[in-house]
Protein backbone atom coordinates (compact mmCIF):
# COMPACT_ATOMS: atom_id res chain seq x y z
CA UNK A 1 0.00 0.00 0.00
CA UNK A 2 1.64 3.58 -1.25
CA UNK A 3 1.66 6.26 1.53
CA UNK A 4 0.02 9.26 0.36
CA UNK A 5 0.46 12.62 1.43
CA UNK A 6 -3.33 13.23 2.01
CA UNK A 7 -5.52 10.45 1.94
CA UNK A 8 -9.25 10.13 3.03
CA UNK A 9 -10.28 6.97 5.12
CA UNK A 10 -13.16 5.69 2.20
CA UNK A 11 -9.21 5.86 0.22
CA UNK A 12 -7.47 3.88 2.68
CA UNK A 13 -10.63 1.09 3.24
CA UNK A 14 -10.38 1.06 -0.76
CA UNK A 15 -6.40 0.29 -1.22
CA UNK A 16 -7.02 -2.19 2.41
CA UNK A 17 -10.16 -3.95 0.94
CA UNK A 18 -7.66 -4.85 -2.57
CA UNK A 19 -4.40 -5.42 -0.72
CA UNK A 20 -6.50 -7.85 1.56
CA UNK A 21 -8.44 -9.90 -1.37
CA UNK A 22 -4.97 -10.22 -3.09
CA UNK A 23 -3.68 -11.73 0.20
CA UNK A 24 -6.80 -14.19 0.52
CA UNK A 25 -6.34 -15.40 -3.28
CA UNK A 26 -3.04 -15.95 -2.71
CA UNK A 27 -3.14 -17.71 0.79
CA UNK A 28 -7.11 -19.99 0.17
CA UNK A 29 -7.08 -22.60 -1.70
CA UNK A 30 -10.29 -24.03 -0.76
CA UNK A 31 -13.28 -23.51 -2.97
CA UNK A 32 -15.55 -23.74 0.10
CA UNK A 33 -13.60 -21.30 1.98
CA UNK A 34 -13.07 -18.98 -0.56
CA UNK A 35 -16.75 -19.21 -0.91
CA UNK A 36 -17.53 -18.16 2.51
CA UNK A 37 -15.30 -15.13 2.55
CA UNK A 38 -16.11 -13.32 -1.14
CA UNK A 39 -18.30 -10.86 -1.24
CA UNK A 40 -17.67 -9.10 2.44
CA UNK A 41 -16.70 -5.85 3.19
CA UNK A 42 -13.48 -6.79 4.95
CA UNK A 43 -13.70 -3.92 7.67
CA UNK A 44 -12.26 -5.45 10.35
CA UNK A 45 -8.97 -6.39 8.52
CA UNK A 46 -8.84 -2.97 7.52
CA UNK A 47 -8.86 -1.71 10.60
CA UNK A 48 -5.82 -3.63 11.71
CA UNK A 49 -4.03 -2.16 8.93
CA UNK A 50 -4.85 0.58 10.23
CA UNK A 51 -3.74 0.22 13.41
CA UNK A 52 -0.86 -0.95 12.16
CA UNK A 53 -0.28 2.32 10.28
CA UNK A 54 -0.97 4.38 12.54
CA UNK A 55 1.68 3.23 15.08
CA UNK A 56 4.21 3.67 12.31
CA UNK A 57 4.58 0.16 11.29
CA UNK A 58 7.35 -0.64 8.67
CA UNK A 59 6.82 -1.14 4.92
CA UNK A 60 9.18 -4.35 5.21
CA UNK A 61 6.55 -6.27 7.64
CA UNK A 62 3.49 -4.49 5.92
CA UNK A 63 2.79 -8.38 4.01
CA UNK A 64 3.40 -9.74 8.10
CA UNK A 65 0.43 -7.91 8.83
CA UNK A 66 -1.87 -8.06 6.07
CA UNK A 67 -1.27 -12.07 6.96
CA UNK A 68 -2.99 -11.06 9.92
CA UNK A 69 -5.64 -9.33 8.73
CA UNK A 70 -6.14 -12.39 6.75
CA UNK A 71 -6.84 -14.69 9.86
CA UNK A 72 -9.17 -11.65 11.41
CA UNK A 73 -11.26 -12.29 7.99
CA UNK A 74 -11.18 -15.97 8.70
CA UNK A 75 -12.17 -16.30 11.98
CA UNK A 76 -15.16 -13.31 11.27
CA UNK A 77 -16.32 -15.38 8.04
CA UNK A 78 -16.00 -18.84 10.21
CA UNK A 79 -18.58 -16.90 12.84
CA UNK A 80 -20.77 -16.21 10.02
CA UNK A 81 -21.19 -19.71 8.51
CA UNK A 82 -22.46 -20.86 12.04
CA UNK A 83 -24.30 -17.91 12.70
CA UNK A 84 -26.30 -18.36 9.31
CA UNK A 85 -27.17 -22.20 10.47
CA UNK A 86 -28.18 -20.98 13.77
CA UNK A 87 -30.36 -18.02 12.85
CA UNK A 88 -31.89 -20.40 9.51
CA UNK A 89 -30.44 -17.40 7.25
CA UNK A 90 -30.41 -18.18 3.73
CA UNK A 91 -28.42 -15.53 2.35
CA UNK A 92 -25.48 -13.61 3.13
CA UNK A 93 -23.19 -10.91 1.34
CA UNK A 94 -25.85 -11.18 -1.38
CA UNK A 95 -25.75 -14.64 -2.31
CA UNK A 96 -27.07 -17.89 -0.85
CA UNK A 97 -25.56 -18.83 2.91
CA UNK A 98 -22.70 -21.46 2.27
CA UNK A 99 -24.94 -24.48 4.47
CA UNK A 100 -27.27 -23.77 1.90
CA UNK A 101 -25.53 -24.95 -1.29
CA UNK A 102 -23.33 -27.30 0.98
CA UNK A 103 -25.58 -28.72 3.73
CA UNK A 104 -25.34 -27.88 6.95
CA UNK A 105 -22.83 -30.58 8.28
CA UNK A 106 -20.36 -29.52 5.60
CA UNK A 107 -20.87 -25.87 6.34
CA UNK A 108 -19.98 -26.26 10.13
CA UNK A 109 -16.99 -28.31 9.66
CA UNK A 110 -15.95 -25.37 6.79
CA UNK A 111 -16.32 -23.01 9.52
CA UNK A 112 -14.31 -24.87 11.86
CA UNK A 113 -11.64 -25.63 9.14
CA UNK A 114 -11.46 -21.92 8.98
CA UNK A 115 -11.11 -20.90 12.77
CA UNK A 116 -8.37 -23.56 12.28
CA UNK A 117 -6.47 -21.62 9.91
CA UNK A 118 -6.60 -18.23 11.45
CA UNK A 119 -5.66 -19.80 14.89
CA UNK A 120 -2.33 -21.06 12.72
CA UNK A 121 -1.52 -17.91 11.27
CA UNK A 122 -1.93 -16.15 14.84
CA UNK A 123 0.50 -19.05 16.39
CA UNK A 124 3.00 -18.31 13.89
CA UNK A 125 2.60 -14.10 14.66
CA UNK A 126 3.77 -15.56 18.35
CA UNK A 127 2.65 -16.30 21.48
CA UNK A 128 0.52 -12.97 22.24
CA UNK A 129 -1.25 -13.32 18.67
CA UNK A 130 -2.18 -16.15 19.77
CA UNK A 131 -3.61 -15.84 23.12
CA UNK A 132 -5.63 -12.63 21.76
CA UNK A 133 -7.13 -14.65 19.47
CA UNK A 134 -7.99 -17.67 21.83
CA UNK A 135 -9.18 -14.97 24.25
CA UNK A 136 -11.84 -12.90 21.82
CA UNK A 137 -12.92 -16.32 20.37
CA UNK A 138 -13.95 -17.29 23.37
CA UNK A 139 -15.37 -13.96 23.95
CA UNK A 140 -16.83 -14.04 20.96
CA UNK A 141 -18.67 -17.52 21.44
CA UNK A 142 -19.80 -16.57 24.79
CA UNK A 143 -21.17 -13.77 23.39
CA UNK A 144 -23.26 -15.68 20.70
CA UNK A 145 -24.33 -18.18 23.06
CA UNK A 146 -25.92 -15.04 25.60
CA UNK A 147 -27.47 -13.76 22.67
CA UNK A 148 -28.87 -16.80 21.36
CA UNK A 149 -30.54 -17.19 24.74
CA UNK A 150 -31.61 -13.47 24.97
CA UNK A 151 -33.07 -13.80 21.67
CA UNK A 152 -35.17 -16.86 22.42
CA UNK A 153 -36.35 -15.65 25.51
CA UNK A 154 -36.96 -11.80 24.84
CA UNK A 155 -40.83 -12.00 25.71
CA UNK A 156 -40.13 -13.87 29.06
CA UNK A 157 -37.12 -11.22 29.30
CA UNK A 158 -39.02 -7.89 29.00
CA UNK A 159 -42.19 -9.46 31.06
CA UNK A 160 -41.01 -8.17 34.11
CA UNK A 161 -37.79 -7.85 33.77
CA UNK A 162 -35.74 -5.06 35.39
CA UNK A 163 -34.80 -2.24 32.34
CA UNK A 164 -31.91 -0.94 33.56
CA UNK A 165 -30.51 -4.70 33.46
CA UNK A 166 -32.04 -5.96 30.60
CA UNK A 167 -29.96 -2.40 28.61
CA UNK A 168 -26.65 -3.79 30.36
CA UNK A 169 -27.37 -7.22 29.27
CA UNK A 170 -27.85 -6.18 25.85
CA UNK A 171 -24.79 -3.86 25.73
CA UNK A 172 -22.76 -6.71 27.38
CA UNK A 173 -24.08 -9.11 24.51
CA UNK A 174 -22.36 -6.23 21.65
CA UNK A 175 -19.30 -6.09 23.24
CA UNK A 176 -18.48 -9.78 23.54
CA UNK A 177 -19.86 -10.62 19.98
CA UNK A 178 -19.12 -7.61 17.95
CA UNK A 179 -16.78 -5.34 19.25
CA UNK A 180 -14.36 -8.09 20.96
CA UNK A 181 -13.38 -8.63 17.35
CA UNK A 182 -12.33 -4.89 16.56
CA UNK A 183 -11.10 -4.61 19.15
CA UNK A 184 -8.84 -7.73 18.63
CA UNK A 185 -8.08 -6.70 15.20
CA UNK A 186 -6.53 -3.00 16.18
CA UNK A 187 -4.45 -4.60 19.06
CA UNK A 188 -3.14 -6.92 16.20
CA UNK A 189 -2.25 -4.66 14.20
CA UNK A 190 -0.43 -2.34 16.92
CA UNK A 191 1.33 -5.49 18.44
CA UNK A 192 2.30 -6.01 14.64
CA UNK A 193 3.78 -2.67 14.41
CA UNK A 194 5.67 -3.62 17.93
CA UNK A 195 4.07 -0.08 19.64
CA UNK A 196 4.40 0.01 23.54
CA UNK A 197 1.95 -1.99 25.35
CA UNK A 198 0.13 1.10 26.43
CA UNK A 199 -0.53 2.09 22.43
CA UNK A 200 -1.96 -1.64 22.12
CA UNK A 201 -4.44 -1.10 24.98
CA UNK A 202 -5.22 2.15 24.08
CA UNK A 203 -6.35 0.79 20.61
CA UNK A 204 -7.84 -1.98 21.59
CA UNK A 205 -9.92 0.13 23.46
CA UNK A 206 -10.47 2.15 20.81
CA UNK A 207 -11.58 -1.04 18.37
CA UNK A 208 -13.98 -1.72 21.20
CA UNK A 209 -15.60 1.59 20.59
CA UNK A 210 -15.77 1.66 16.98
CA UNK A 211 -17.24 -2.17 17.10
CA UNK A 212 -20.28 -0.97 19.68
CA UNK A 213 -21.29 2.02 17.24
CA UNK A 214 -20.63 -0.50 14.68
CA UNK A 215 -23.69 -3.22 16.12
CA UNK A 216 -25.77 -0.32 17.33
CA UNK A 217 -26.18 1.69 13.65
CA UNK A 218 -26.77 -2.42 12.00
CA UNK A 219 -29.48 -2.80 15.06
CA UNK A 220 -30.95 0.31 14.39
CA UNK A 221 -30.97 -0.86 10.46
CA UNK A 222 -32.20 -4.18 10.94
CA UNK A 223 -35.24 -2.79 13.38
CA UNK A 224 -36.29 0.28 11.06
CA UNK A 225 -36.38 -3.00 8.24
CA UNK A 226 -38.79 -4.89 10.33
CA UNK A 227 -36.68 -7.34 12.34
CA UNK A 228 -37.99 -8.20 16.09
CA UNK A 229 -34.40 -8.72 17.78
CA UNK A 230 -32.35 -8.13 20.91
CA UNK A 231 -31.98 -4.50 19.20
CA UNK A 232 -35.11 -3.46 19.80
CA UNK A 233 -34.74 -3.82 23.81
CA UNK A 234 -34.03 -0.33 23.75
CA UNK A 235 -36.73 1.13 22.40
CA UNK A 236 -38.78 -0.62 23.84
CA UNK A 237 -38.32 0.04 27.56
CA UNK A 238 -37.96 3.71 26.24
CA UNK A 239 -41.36 3.57 24.60
CA UNK A 240 -43.00 1.51 27.00
CA UNK A 241 -40.72 1.33 30.59
CA UNK A 242 -42.37 -1.49 33.24
CA UNK A 243 -45.65 -2.06 31.32
CA UNK A 244 -45.08 -4.19 28.98
CA UNK A 245 -46.80 -8.08 28.95
CA UNK A 246 -45.96 -11.32 26.80
CA UNK A 247 -47.64 -10.55 24.00
CA UNK A 248 -45.75 -7.10 22.92
CA UNK A 249 -43.68 -8.76 20.82
CA UNK A 250 -46.52 -10.34 18.76
CA UNK A 251 -48.29 -7.27 18.67
CA UNK A 252 -45.46 -5.42 16.88
CA UNK A 253 -44.54 -8.77 14.68
CA UNK A 254 -47.70 -7.54 13.61
CA UNK A 255 -48.14 -3.37 13.75
CA UNK A 256 -44.73 -2.15 12.40
CA UNK A 257 -46.00 1.66 13.59
CA UNK A 258 -47.14 0.54 17.16
CA UNK A 259 -43.17 0.92 18.24
CA UNK A 260 -42.57 4.34 16.91
CA UNK A 261 -46.35 5.55 17.62
CA UNK A 262 -45.32 4.62 21.32
CA UNK A 263 -42.20 6.63 21.29
CA UNK A 264 -44.11 9.65 19.92
CA UNK A 265 -46.45 9.76 22.56
CA UNK A 266 -43.50 10.09 25.07
CA UNK A 267 -42.04 12.62 22.94
CA UNK A 268 -39.32 10.37 21.69
CA UNK A 269 -37.96 9.14 17.64
CA UNK A 270 -36.68 6.01 17.20
CA UNK A 271 -34.05 7.35 15.01
CA UNK A 272 -32.77 9.71 17.81
CA UNK A 273 -32.63 7.03 20.39
CA UNK A 274 -29.99 5.21 18.09
CA UNK A 275 -28.13 8.35 17.25
CA UNK A 276 -27.62 9.58 20.44
CA UNK A 277 -26.05 6.33 21.76
CA UNK A 278 -24.37 5.78 18.80
CA UNK A 279 -22.54 9.32 18.33
CA UNK A 280 -21.30 8.75 22.32
CA UNK A 281 -19.25 5.58 21.18
CA UNK A 282 -18.03 7.79 17.83
CA UNK A 283 -17.11 10.46 19.57
CA UNK A 284 -15.34 7.93 22.43
CA UNK A 285 -13.11 6.96 20.05
CA UNK A 286 -12.26 10.00 18.36
CA UNK A 287 -10.95 10.99 21.54
CA UNK A 288 -9.14 7.48 22.02
CA UNK A 289 -7.64 7.76 17.95
CA UNK A 290 -6.37 11.59 19.44
CA UNK A 291 -4.63 10.63 22.22
CA UNK A 292 -0.53 11.76 22.37
CA UNK A 293 0.23 8.31 22.75
CA UNK A 294 -0.33 7.97 18.98
CA UNK A 295 2.43 9.08 16.46
CA UNK A 296 1.02 12.00 14.74
CA UNK A 297 0.46 11.75 10.99
CA UNK A 298 -2.22 10.73 8.06
CA UNK A 299 -3.09 7.72 9.82
CA UNK A 300 -3.60 9.15 13.40
CA UNK A 301 -5.98 11.40 11.43
CA UNK A 302 -7.60 8.73 9.53
CA UNK A 303 -8.34 6.75 12.78
CA UNK A 304 -10.45 9.78 13.77
CA UNK A 305 -11.79 9.69 10.76
CA UNK A 306 -12.78 6.20 10.51
CA UNK A 307 -15.92 5.57 13.25
CA UNK A 308 -17.72 7.97 11.96
CA UNK A 309 -17.18 6.86 8.12
CA UNK A 310 -18.01 3.33 9.57
CA UNK A 311 -21.47 4.03 11.29
CA UNK A 312 -22.73 6.19 8.09
CA UNK A 313 -21.74 3.96 5.64
CA UNK A 314 -24.34 1.65 7.43
CA UNK A 315 -27.32 4.32 8.31
CA UNK A 316 -26.75 5.47 4.60
CA UNK A 317 -29.27 2.47 4.11
CA UNK A 318 -31.88 4.32 5.91
CA UNK A 319 -31.10 7.77 4.82
CA UNK A 320 -29.71 8.70 8.00
CA UNK A 321 -26.22 10.08 8.69
CA UNK A 322 -24.82 11.05 12.11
Amino acid sequence: MPIEKTLTFSEFFRMAQEDIRKAIAKKIHDEDIQYAMAGGKLLRPSMLLLAYKACNGKDENYERALESAVGVELAHSASLVHDDIMDDDIVRRGKPALHVIRGIGPAILVGHKMISMAFRISLKHGIENAKIFLDTWDETLTGQLKDIDFTSHLEDILNGGNPNNLLKEYFKIIEMKTASLFAAACRAGAIEANAPKEVTLLLKEYGKEVGIAYQLADDLVDIIQGKIEEGIIMPIIKAFGNCIDKNLLQRLKEDEAMLEEALKKNGLDLREIYKEEIEKHVAKAEKLASSPLIPEGIYKELLKEAPRYIVNAMICNIDMVI
